[in-house]
């Protein structure tokens, strides 16, 4: 059976042992810098790989230290469990809290404690009672709480089953084809190049595949990947990823840089994001401020930002409130992500918050429509159809396969979000595009009347010059162009396209009274086998314009410049040639001029017509029936 991938990463306070447990775990130190053997503590990320049963898990172990809590951040963007590690002797300590704080901050809602240096103490007994406490109202509350000892290997074997527990409960990770790569290391290696780690989610990614680096922003190859040590031709999402990466230089890379497929390369300034501030901070915590410079933490890196709140100027511990986040430099960010909110001089952690929309609208920050939008998904942070919606009441329309394209919803969470909207007559299909129903609705009514409005103002006309309909479409839907889709709507529904006009089916146009003995006089003329010439036709203003109104409406076929007739003998002239044609494969211009009974006055106009129409194909000195397509 193929195990499922997950990462696990350590959280807690200093020299509590949470290197010492990873190594007594999987027999790897994830202390790698010299530095941190010499110091004894962690000081960068650290990792290793532990195998249970049914679950592989690629381990990112944090350093504790209240300095390098920004490297803790790094490691935990993209966290399936976490291993809380409290020492026995110490107990719940300051960064222990902010730890936490920040799991929670990110989603992280599975996880296990371990009671580490449990060795030290005769009785674990009243410190697992104070951690149960300190767990309350947090997303770990009903965590296991295992008794350790990296020391002596004391309840190893328990903390393992409880991981593989919690592992258990995990959705899978699945291939939804948006592969996203939050690089934690960059190295150069002698003959191979660039590498760069990470956690890989959202999709697969495969050898010799085209990715984006962001930054800085262009595209490059994936030449060979790694997944937990071991070579592959494609990784799996869970996993830890090395990439070796074609012409990227390791100065271009940093920590927090995106590797994703191009077409989901959308760096943005502006986040709009619903902002949480811990309960656990406790009132007496400074409010945070409205135009406060901060340091938003997303997946593996940070970035400098300004934070605006929408309404109010203060967020006090345990209240939320939209806001948006101006950042200082791009960022590759996705709907649905969760971010960190950290001070400017990096000493305390201050909120949290999830990604609202990508793409903030800066000028349209409190305005009814965008602030509806925000909260509809503020509302359900984790139900696609909510989101879908606010975005069709906001936007009116979206192409179907962009819609929360990139995000963290999953391709099968859209597509039935889609369906159920659709049942319920909420949105509907238009072509390559999704509608709000209501505003389609609502167009193709506006639509509808201006049409009609042209048939009472003006019945001698066929109808509404469709071009003269294109404002209404943008004025609905100033996002896309859907004019042809709203088009075919209303064709669906009592309408025709009749020549460059829309047309009512129930429109009859009918002459002016001014015009209407001209009209019956050119009737009459065109009902005689040899109809005359277009100029005596029109010789007069009043028949000049009734003419043109009979071949509008489609009533007389213009044939020439010189020639116009009745469309009843028209169509019975074609249907003579097509039938004379069809029995002797081909004729000349005498032949038909005798197999219609016409003269050739009338004929030649109307044969190059009919080449000119695609009926027939002149060659030489005789017609034959262009083959049909």
């Amino acid at each position: 059976m193929t195990p499922h991938h997950a990462i696990l990463a350590t959280a807690g306070h200093i020299d509590h042992g949470k290197s010492a447990l990873v190594k007594a775990l999987t027999g790897n130190d994830p202390d790698r810098l010299p530095e941190e053997k010499l110091r004894g503590i962690t000081i960068d990320l650290g990792f290793a790989h532990l195998e249970l049963p049914g679950h592989s898990l690629g381990i990112v172990d944090v350093p504790g230290h209240q300095d390098f809590v920004k490297n803790m951040v790094a490691g935990v963007g993209a966290v399936d469990l976490a291993l809380l590690v409290v020492a026995a002797d110490d107990g719940w300590m300051p960064q222990t809290e902010e730890h936490l704080q920040i799991l929670s901050y990110l989603g992280a809602t599975r996880g296990v404690v371990a009671l580490t240096k449990s060795d030290l103490v005769e009785d674990t007994t009243k410190r697992e009672n104070e951690i149960r406490q300190q767990l309350q109202n947090s997303p770990l509350a009903d965590a296991a709480i295992v008794p350790v000892s990296a020391h002596n290997g004391t309840g190893l074997e328990q903390l393992k089953t409880a991981l593989a527990a919690a592992a258990e409960t995990m959705p899978p990770h699945t291939d939804d084809g948006q592969p996203r790569l939050a690089v934690d290391r960059v190295f150069t290696l002698q003959g191979i190049g660039t590498v760069v780690t990470g956690t890989l989610t959202g999709g697969t990614m495969s050898k010799g595949a085209t990715v984006t680096a962001h930054p800085p922003g262009r595209d490059t190859r994936i030449r060979t990947l790694q997944s937990h040590n071991r070579a592959q031709d494609t990784a799996q999402p869970g996993t830890r990823t090395a990439l070796n990466l074609a012409d990227a230089a390791r100065g271009d890379l940093p920590r927090g840089a995106t590797i994703t497929l191009p077409a989901l390369a959308t760096p943005t300034r502006t986040l709009d994001v619903l902002l949480e501030r811990s309960a656990r901070l406790g009132q007496e915590c400074a409010p945070l401020r409205n135009d406060t410079r901060v340091r938003v933490h997303h997946g593996s890196g940070h970035w400098p930002a300004r934070l605006v709140l929408v309404e109010g100027k203060t967020l006090a511990p345990g209240a939320t409130q939209l806001a948006q986040l101006r950042l200082e430099h791009p960022a590759c960010v996705w709907p649905g992500d969760r971010i960190v909110i950290r001070n400017w001089p990096e000493s305390a952690t201050l909120a949290g918050g999830r990604v609202l929309d990508a793409q903030g609208d800066r000028q349209g920050l409190r305005s009814a429509a965008h602030k509806l939008f925000l909260q509809t998904r503020a509302n359900a942070p984790k139900s696609a159809e909510a989101w879908i919606t606010s975005q069709l009441a906001r936007d009116g329309i979206a192409r179907r396969n962009a819609l929360l394209r990139p995000s963290t919803f999953s391709t099968a969470e859209i597509e039935a979000a889609i369906t159920a909207l659709s049942t319920a007559e909420t949105a509907l299909a238009a072509g390559d595009w999704i509608a709000d129903s209501a505003r389609w609705k609502k167009a193709c009514e506006a639509m509808a009347a201006a049409v009609n409005a042209e048939h009472r103002a003006h019945p001698e006309r066929p109808g509404l010059a469709m071009e003269a309909l294109r404002p209404l479409t943008q004025k609905a839907f100033p996002i896309g162009d859907v004019f042809a889709e709203l088009l075919d709507s209303l064709c669906q529904n009592g309408f025709k396209r009749q020549a460059k006009y829309l047309v009512a089916l129930t429109h009859k146009p009918a002459l002016p009274p001014h015009l209407r003995a001209a009209g019956e006089k050119i009737r009459q003329a065109l009902t005689e086998a040899d109809p005359p010439a277009r100029k005596i036709l029109a010789g007069t203003s009043e028949g000049s314009q009734a003419l043109r109104f009979l071949i509008e409406a489609g009533e007389v076929i213009e044939v020439s410049p010189e020639l116009a007739m009745s469309a009843a003998q028209f169509n019975r002239f074609r249907m003579l040639l097509k039938k004379h044609l069809r029995a002797h494969g081909k004729a000349t211009a005498s032949e038909l001029r005798q197999a219609l009974g016409t003269t050739r006055r009338i004929l030649i106009p109307l044969l190059e017509k009919m080449d000119r129409d695609g009926v027939t194909l002149r060659q030489d000195n005789v017609r034959v029936l262009r083959p049909e397509k």
